[in-house]
C-alpha cells in the first residue's frame, strides 16, 4: 500500500520535529479476556490514572500536537469513566479510535459510541467458535464479540476488525473477510505477535512461521513489505520507526513508553508533565535518535528496506537495541524472494513462493 504524498509528508515533519502526532492512551490493564497471544504480563496491575489526571492529560497531548488518539486497554469499556474521558478527547478535536475486543458493547455503549463520530477497531480471531475461544479461554466470548461489532454496525459507526495471525487461526483469513464485508465493516490482518510489554518472550510461540506466511504474503489480506515502505524518511536520514519520534504509548500507570512493544519507561505521567516527559527523557531521546547509521549490523544491509526493522524486537527478542532482529531478517529474504518474482511475473495478480 503506498501512503499518500500529502500524508506522507506529514508523517515524516512530524517525525522529524519530534511532535506526538498519535498517542495510544491505555485506560486500564483489565481485561475480561485473556488471550494467549496478549502482551499485557499483568491484568490486575492497579491502574493510577485518575479521571482527572486523564483529562489535564488530553489538554496536554493536544498542546503537544497530538492529532490522533487511541483509547485502549486491556478493555477500555471496563473502565466506568470511559464515556467522560471519550467525549472530552472529542471535544479536543482529537481523531479518535477505540480499540476494544467488543464484547462489552451492549445497546446502551453502542448508542454512546456512535454519538463521538469516532471509529472503533475490533479483534476478531475466526468465525469458528471453538477456535476463537480457545484463543480467548473465556467460553462465550464469540457470540458477544459479534454481537458487539453488529451493534456499532446498525448505528453507522465505522469499525475496522483485527486479526492478528496466530498459529492457531491464520488459514481463517476469507472467513473473516467475508464476515466484515457482510456487516460493512473494514478488515485488517497482521502477523506482528509482539513479547510481553515486560520482555516475557512466550507469546512469539504463537506467531505463524515464516515459511507459512509465505503463502500470504502478495494475497488479498497480506500485503508485502515493499522498498518504498520500508523507512519513516523517504530522504534516508530520518527516523526508522515512529517509536518516539511521532509515537508513543501511556499506560494505565501512566508511563510513557517509546512504543507498545519496546520496554522501558521514559517517566510517568502522575508525577511530571507530558511534555516535560516527552522531551527530556533520556531513554525517550536515545530511541528516537536511532539512525541507519547507529546500525552495527543492518546499516550496510542491502534488505534493510524489506524487513520493517522493529527496534523493540530487535532488544527484546536478540538483546541488543542497535542489532539485527532475526524474526526481521527471515522476512527480508521472503519479502526479497517475493518482490524478485514480481519483477519476473508482472502479470500475476497474487504470486506465491515457496519458502
Amino acid at each position: 500500500m503506498t501512503i499518500p504524498a500529502h500524508q506522507l509528508r506529514l508523517v515524516v515533519q512530524a517525525a522529524r520535529h519530534n511532535i506526538p502526532l498519535d498517542v495510544s492512551l491505555e485506560l486500564t490493564h483489565h481485561c475480561n479476556f485473556r488471550c494467549k497471544h496478549c502482551y499485557i504480563p499483568d491484568f490486575l496491575a492497579p491502574d493510577l490514572l485518575t479521571t482527572e489526571r486523564i483529562l489535564m492529560l488530553l489538554e496536554e497531548l493536544a498542546e503537544a500536537g497530538t492529532m490522533f488518539l487511541t483509547l485502549t486497554g486491556g478493555e477500555m469499556f471496563l473502565r466506568r469513566d470511559w464515556l467522560t474521558i471519550a467525549r472530552r478527547a472529542r471535544e479536543l478535536g482529537f481523531a479518535l479510535r477505540l480499540f476494544s475486543n467488543g464484547s462489552l458493547i451492549e445497546e446502551h455503549a453502542a448508542d454512546a459510541v456512535a454519538g463521538l463520530a469516532c471509529a472503533v477497531e475490533i479483534s476478531l480471531y475466526s468465525m469458528d467458535e471453538e477456535v476463537f475461544e480457545d484463543i480467548t479461554q473465556r467460553p462465550g466470548s464469540f457470540a458477544k464479540t459479534l454481537r458487539g461489532i453488529e451493534l456499532l454496525r446498525e448505528r453507522g459507526v465505522e469499525v475496522l476488525i483485527k486479526t492478528p495471525m496466530t498459529i492457531y487461526n491464520h488459514r481463517d483469513l476469507d472467513a473473516i473477510a467475508a464476515y466484515a464485508e457482510r456487516v460493512g465493516a473494514g478488515f485488517h490482518a497482521s502477523p506482528t505477535i509482539l513479547a510481553k510489554k515486560d520482555g516475557d518472550p512466550s507469546t512469539l510461540a504463537l506467531r505463524v512461521p515464516q515459511d507459512e506466511l509465505a503463502a500470504h504474503y502478495g494475497g488479498p489480506h497480506l500485503g508485502c513489505w515493499m522498498p518504498a515502505e520500508g523507512a519513516e524518511d523517504p530522504r534516508g536520514d530520518g527516523p526508522l520507526c515512529a517509536a518516539a519520534n511521532r509515537y508513543c504509548n501511556i499506560t494505565s500507570a501512566g508511563d510513557v513508553m517509546a512504543c507498545n512493544g519496546l520496554p522501558g519507561s521514559g517517566g510517568n505521567v502522575r508525577e511530571r508533565s507530558f511534555r516535560d516527559v516527552w522531551e527530556n527523557s533520556p531513554w525517550l531521546n536515545e530511541v528516537r535518535g536511532i539512525r541507519r547509521e547507529d546500525l552495527h549490523t543492518c546499516k550496510n544491509c542491502s534488505r534493510l528496506s524489506y524487513c520493517g526493522r522493529c527496534h523493540a524486537q530487535a532488544l527484546v527478542e536478540d538483546g541488543d537495541l542497535y542489532g539485527p532482529s532475526s524474526y526481521a531478517q527471515e522476512r527480508a529474504e521472503i519479502t526479497e524472494r517475493l518482490v524478485s518474482l514480481n519483477r519476473r511475473e508482472p502479470r500475476s495478480e497474487h504470486p506465491t513462493i515457496e519458502a
